[in-house]
């Protein structure tokens, strides 16, 4: 059984980029990489690789490594579940994906209109099985007589021929296929396809998987603001210190501001993906299919959190610009009152001296 193994890495760049260009136009830019060395798993040479690295314009690449291999299903599913394994020439392919990450970078500069710090740079490889079409005749048949075996090469797990019915029947597994001999499975540590609409399938999952790296990259990011707000927060002065507190508000201001065009910038990278993304709505499989491979990844759910974390910090700033503000209110009015308090007593000593 031929199939052709796509390996995708997603990577946060530390870049804005600007595609507005007309030679750049659109959501996404491709760079191919020269061909690499040959692809080992296990000791045992496989296949020279392609690579091809795509950059989208929210900050987020996906590297893919592609090569065909001859082999059956249990082969791919050990190779789906141990990519630790394998190896590019010497390097393994954490450490070939670092390198080649690094020199993508390089060349994606040149669209760059602003660098900030990386925000997760965690290198983590999703596996997608490509399988000729036809060579599946029943899919469900299939489906059933090679149940543990598929789940393994979607899951991620080794130990795929001693999977409980327990976890078959929790996690089962579906296929989006529009036709009979149409297999199409995906979950969250990767896919298998069997159908002539691979090519279309892949771009979803490659947008997908993009844009949950663009996500899961600014909740990270964001963790770390909340704490650094917290950190701030935690040290506003009290209110006897009224003299540090116009220096503290503008300090809490400037935060505030700057925060403000990092939460347009998020919102932005956001949306304007959905409102780029592939443009199926007049086909239901292809519509059907896009909805689960978000779903698969958590899309909406992590939408939701980084939207929240960016109300709460948004939130906190504001609440310690008002607690500043106040207090330094209140101080100063203490100030005059004692200071009004001053005066009437000044005026009467002096009176009462006045009359001796």
């Amino acid at each position: 059984m031929k199939a052709q193994v796509f390996l995708l890495i997603p990577f946060d760049m530390g870049l804005e980029l600007d595609f507005r260009e007309p030679e750049t136009k659109g959501l996404m830019k491709q760079f191919a990489r020269p061909r690499t060395e040959p692809v080992s798993f296990r000791g045992t040479p496989l296949a020279e690789g392609d690579a091809v690295a795509r950059i989208y314009n929210f900050g987020v690449g996906i590297l893919q490594l592609s090569f065909f291999v001859q082999g059956d299903l249990n082969f791919y599913a050990n190779l789906a579940s141990r990519i630790d394994l394998l190896r590019l020439g010497a390097a393994s392919i954490t450490d070939w994906a670092r390198t080649t990450v690094g020199e993508v970078l390089a060349e994606a500069k040149q669209f760059a209109t602003y660098q900030y710090e990386v925000r997760l740079e965690e290198i983590q490889v999703f596996p997608v099985l490509s399988l000729e079409p036809g060579i599946v005749g029943d899919a469900e048949a299939f489906l059933r007589e090679n149940l543990k075996t598929l789940y393994g090469m979607v899951s991620g797990e080794p130990s795929y021929d001693i999977l409980s019915s327990f976890v078959l029947d929790q996690e089962k597994l579906v296929n989006f296929g529009y036709y009979e001999n149409e297999l199409i499975l995906i979950k969250r540590f990767g896919a298998v396809v069997s159908s002539l609409e691979a090519g279309t399938i892949l771009d979803m999952i490659r947008l997908a998987y993009a844009l949950y790296w663009n996500l899961r990259s600014y909740n990270s990011l964001l963790d770390r603001e909340i704490g650094r707000a917290r950190a701030l927060v935690a040290h506003l002065p009290p209110w006897h210190r009224f003299w540090v507190m116009p220096r503290w508000y503008e300090r809490f201001s400037s935060e505030a501001i700057d925060f403000v065009r990092d939460k347009l910038a998020i919102v932005e990278s956001i949306y304007q993906v959905f409102g780029n993304v592939l443009r199926i709505d007049s086909d239901w499989h292809l519509r059907t299919i896009h909805r689960y491979v978000e779903q698969v990844f958590d899309i909406g759910d992590l939408s939701k959190a980084v939207n929240a974390k960016l109300d709460r910090i948004e939130q906190c700033y504001s609440s310690a610009q008002n607690f500043i503000s106040t207090n330094f209110f209140i101080a100063v009015e203490i100030l005059l009152m004692l200071s009004f308090a001053w005066m009437v007593l000044d005026t009467a000593l002096l009176f009462v001296i006045a009359h001796k």
